[in-house]
């Protein structure tokens, strides 16, 4: 019975010591085994509720959050980063167009229907270069023929007057000291003004309007040859300063025409040209709603800024 007992103390011995021995053997790929993950940490909710996740890989939890775990963050190259609470601007974009400056542009009209002239470097082309001041054109004016004769009627009925009074005035300076003085005055007041009103009227009928630039500035815009008849209020040459244009852009709330911080305008790209922005300054808002909706005005600080009038932004 003793012999017994030590065989199976033996036996369960090599047992207890055979269960830490691996075995190797060959033939068997354990490339695909499944391993277990570890358990992932508990997450916190938005309602305050702990979650317990067995997944290692991002899920969707039950509050709507996300949990994605350190080593998917690394592999999508994900960064941490702290986040400032603080005060913001609010960015909103509007569309706008290049216009000219008002305080620098200049419009050029006709105020009477009449006969383009060329000034003295004749016509002015687009581009130009002009002064302040400086003679860009000639207004000749034209009229009916029946409105013609009516002035010509007019102007030899003048020149008779004035024939008149200048003989009156003659024979009254002549006869001083027997004449009274205030007549001899009354006679030379109406010879001066029969000579006003004769020029007036023969000025009207032969003379043409010189046409002078309102600013200094660049031609740009203009469509007129010698000898083209145009009419009142018709618009004939427009003067910017490429150097100083402005921007109005349309904004449909009008909360949004005050407390304006900083602009900016984003130019449209081409296959020639690379998108550029343009740094605006803001100069006011209206305060009348043009087409629903309330024009803002900025001018363009970016120096040499590449933008025509009348181009979108």
């Amino acid at each position: 019975m003793n012999m017994r007992k030590i065989k199976w103390w033996f036996a369960a011995l090599s047992l207890m010591f055979m269960t830490n021995i691996v075995f190797a053997h060959g033939d068997e790929d354990h490339s695909k085994d499944v391993k277990k993950l570890p358990a992932a940490p508990a997450v916190a909710g938005n309602s305050g509720a702990l979650m317990q996740s067995t997944a290692a890989f991002p899920q969707r939890l039950a509050d709507g959050s996300l949990f994605v775990p350190k080593l998917v963050q690394r592999q999508l190259e994900i960064r941490t980063v702290i986040a400032n609470i603080g005060d913001l601007a609010v960015s909103v974009t509007l569309n706008g167009r290049v216009i000219a400056d008002p305080q620098t542009g200049g419009r050029v009209q006709a105020s009477f229907a009449g006969r383009i002239v060329p000034g003295p470097k004749g016509m002015p082309v687009p581009g130009r270069a002009v002064r302040k001041g400086e003679v860009l054109a000639y207004l000749s004016p034209i009229a009916s023929a029946i409105d013609r004769g009516n002035q010509q009627a007019q102007l030899a009925d003048l020149e008779a007057q004035l024939a008149i009074a200048t003989a009156r005035l003659r024979r009254f300076e002549q006869l001083e000291g027997a004449v009274p003085q205030k007549e001899i005055e009354a006679a030379r007041i109406e010879h001066i003004a029969l000579q006003k009103r004769r020029a007036a009227v023969s000025t009207s009928i032969t003379s043409a309007e010189a046409l002078l630039a309102p600013t200094a500035g660049v031609i740009s815009s203009t469509n007129l040859v010698a000898g083209q008849v145009v009419d009142a209020k018709e618009i004939l040459f427009e003067i910017i300063d490429p150097k100083r244009l402005a921007v109005e852009a349309l904004a449909y709330d009008a909360n949004l025409g005050t407390g304006v911080v900083s602009a900016t305008a984003l130019v449209a790209q081409t296959e020639q040209i690379a998108p550029s922005s343009l740094t605006l300054k803001f100069m006011g808002a209206g305060r009348q709603l043009r087409e629903q909706a309330l024009p803002l005005l900025f001018t363009i600080v970016t120096p040499d800024a590449m933008v025509a009038v009348g181009q979108p932004l």
